[in-house]
Parts: structure tokens; sequence; C-alpha cells
């Protein structure tokens, strides 16, 4: 079932005290369609395969897109052994 809307995204879970698509974009009259479909659909199959709230799923979602990128999902620095992190 696509999460085209806020309220569609909001219905389905995806949203927290830490991410309040209710109050911040719903009441707020915000005229975005939502969230990035994408990215909802698979905070929300990370949920049901991992057995994990919203916020645990945006977060394993963020570490596994970091990793992804050659960055260190725990500390935010480059894994590429040839990048400058300091001069």
């Amino acid at each position: 079932m696509p999460l085209s809307s806020f309220e569609d995204q909001r219905d389905a879970g995806l949203t927290s005290a830490h991410f309040d698509i209710e109050s911040l974009n719903i009441a707020a009259g915000d005229s975005r369609s939502g969230l990035d479909e994408t990215g909802a659909a698979e905070v929300q199959r990370i949920m049901q395969e991992e057995r994990v709230g919203f916020d645990e799923a945006r977060l394993i979602r963020q570490k596994r897109y970091l990793a992804a990128n050659g960055i260190d999902p725990n500390t935010g620095m480059p894994l590429d052994s040839k990048a400058v992190t300091r001069l």
C-alpha cells in the first residue's frame, strides 16, 4: 500500500514523539505531499522485519545508508583511509 501522504504515513505508524508528523506537518497544514515514499516504505519494512519501532527503524536505515556510502555509521567518519579528516 503506497504511503503517499502524511496522513497515510501517520496511520502506518511512521511518527513518534521525536518525529511528530501529526503536529508538525498535518496540523500545521504542511502543503507537501508527505515523506519520501521510498524511504517511508523502507522504514516500514524495517519496522516489520526487525520488529522495532519507528525511531529505531529510522536509525537502522540511516546507519545502513551511511555504511553503503563509505561512512562509519557509529562515528560519522569516512571509512576511506585516504580521506583527509584533520589538517
